[in-house]
């Protein structure tokens, strides 16, 4: 087994290994998605892992459709809602998309830090203090959201991306990853950022590799 951390596998590439990475200086080009689709698209997973953890779909269906955010819903997020029988495969595939949500959740100061991909998130946080009781009024979540700034943004994504694309290359060389990454939070985290860029849907997202 590799006993090497994930912290010094890091620091041995050049990748910065703190609780966020200082934000990238002058940079100001602002990404695709607003703090408000962001807010969005968290409640989305929140309502669909729910499901996914063996929730009844209906009312969170009925909470999307009142709340106005059931157009926002995807069309893959709305089959799995509307489905009686749900297979294993599929609830996990859903239930790790809470790891998404952390992210999304981190880019509107909602999360303090993401640190290196070691753990998974704080569910219990996440559902109990962050995020507005399922059924509720998510309107005052969502209109007060504000993206972080585009450097605080970017130091993040790239260091996701280089995390993602050297454990990637290290899996084609056969090389043992660090005993502590989780790679199932990395590449939630992936998804999520390739999502803010604005190119690909939330269905489409594909990581690059």
């Amino acid at each position: 087994m590799n006993m090497t951390t994930t912290e010094t596998w890091a620091a041995n590439l050049g990748i910065d290994t703190s609780a966020s990475p200082p934000a990238i200086p002058d940079y100001s080009k602002p990404y695709a998605r607003t703090g408000q689709d962001i807010a969005t698209r968290a409640i989305i997973l929140m309502g669909v892992t729910a499901v996914a953890y063996e929730v009844g779909a209906y009312p969170i269906v009925d909470w999307f459709q009142k709340h106005g955010i059931w157009d926002a819903v995807t069309p893959k997020e709305r089959v799995f809602l509307g489905s009686s029988q749900h297979p294993k495969s599929e609830r996990v595939q859903f239930q790790w998309k809470q790891e998404a949500q952390w992210t999304l959740l981190w880019m509107i100061g909602r999360v303090e830090s993401l640190g290196l991909p070691t753990r998974c998130c704080d569910t219990r946080r996440l559902v109990d203090e962050i995020m507005p009781p399922l059924g509720q009024d998510s309107r005052p979540f969502i209109t007060l959201s504000e993206l972080r700034s585009p450097g605080a943004l970017l130091a993040e994504d790239d260091r996701t991306y280089d995390l993602w694309c050297q454990a990637l290359a290290a899996q084609r060389r056969g090389e043992s990853l660090p005993s502590d990454l989780n790679l199932g939070v990395l590449r939630e985290r992936r998804y999520a950022f390739e999502w803010i860029d604005g190119t690909q849907e939330w269905d489409d997202v594909q990581c690059d590799n």
